[in-house]
């Protein structure tokens, strides 16, 4: 796969390694290194624990998760409201014919709504359709959740080989679309931003190249005034990498986290990360900022 795929992967977390190790050599922390920080702290979203959403006690699932991510203070969220069974033809791990029925976008419809209603009018609305729909299905779903729970953004309608079919439902459709996060190197952003297929993208720091990598396509995105959110799905050390770049680039809009609750990454790092009131509070140590609990990972890895 040439620089794409597991050895954009590889790169990635050499590049991140070193990163630390010379904020480290010189006492800085890496966004020091990146040029200075443009901003105090770091906005997040997060994700709710969508257990039970399916169940008949459903709403009361919903609106337990909604409101500790409001109460937690964080201001976004995002959820993907397709329920996997409910698709024609569609294997539970991917992709197949990119059909849903119309009891799935029922459910789909169902679940924004009241998604919306128990967060209110003022908290962002993210939904992730993980690239499994084709180009008319994912049209439908996307008005459809337009119209029932005013959502802030449609993230990887399509497969992400295809930028035409990006373009097609780009045309019909009015949310703002974000992709990215399966994209390795700039040099694949470089379609999306000339084609005008993205309002956000979402590169993943631990897949795209690592932190020089993600400078560079933050670089090439704020030539087009397009915000990014860097993709996190891997842990403490993917959040503060992709957090230490956002700190020095003006066309930032937040980074991902898994839940609203990080204090499971605290087995795996010295001293806890703070995303108290919905942000995350950078550490001014060297490097990145953290430093792993070497005891536990060594005394929990598997062999292989």
């Amino acid at each position: 796969m040439g620089s794409r795929g597991a050895t954009s992967h590889v790169v990635s977390g050499l590049d991140i390694a070193l990163w630390d190790i010379r904020g480290k050599q010189l006492g800085l922390p890496v966004y020091e290194l990146l040029g200075g920080k443009v901003r105090d702290d770091i906005s997040l979203y997060t994700h709710p624990d969508q257990t039970g959403w399916n169940d008949e006690n459903w709403r009361e699932r919903i609106e337990e998760e909604v409101r500790k991510i409001v109460d937690s203070g964080h201001t976004a969220m995002k959820f993907d409201p397709f329920p996997h069974l409910e698709a024609e033809n569609q294997r539970n791990d991917g992709y197949l014919d990119g059909a849903m029925s119309r009891k799935g976008e029922r459910i789909a419809r169902e679940i924004t709504a009241a998604a919306r209603e128990f967060a209110g009018p003022d908290i962002e609305i993210l939904i992730d359709a993980h690239g499994r729909f084709n180009v008319p299905t994912a049209i439908r779903m996307c008005l459809a959740l337009e119209d029932a729970g005013q959502i802030d953004w449609f993230e990887e309608p399509v497969p992400v080989e295809s930028y035409h079919a990006l373009a097609q439902v780009r045309e019909k459709v009015n949310a703002p679309i974000s992709i990215g996060e399966r994209l390795h190197t700039r040099w694949e952003f470089v379609q999306v931003f000339e084609n005008k297929l993205a309002d956000y993208i979402m590169p993943d720091v631990t897949w795209t190249g690592g932190i020089t990598e993600l400078k560079k396509i933050s670089a090439q995105a704020e030539t087009y005034y397009v915000p990014v959110s860097p993709h996190d799905a891997s842990g403490p050390i993917n959040v503060l990498a992709g957090a230490h770049v956002m700190m020095t680039v003006p066309n930032f809009y937040r980074v991902e986290t898994g839940n609203a609750d990080l204090s499971k990454y605290n087995a795996f790092i010295e001293t806890p990360l703070d995303n108290s009131n919905g942000t995350l509070k950078m550490p001014d140590a060297p490097g990145l900022g953290i430093e792993m609990n070497m005891d536990y990972l060594n005394a929990n890895r598997v062999e292989i």
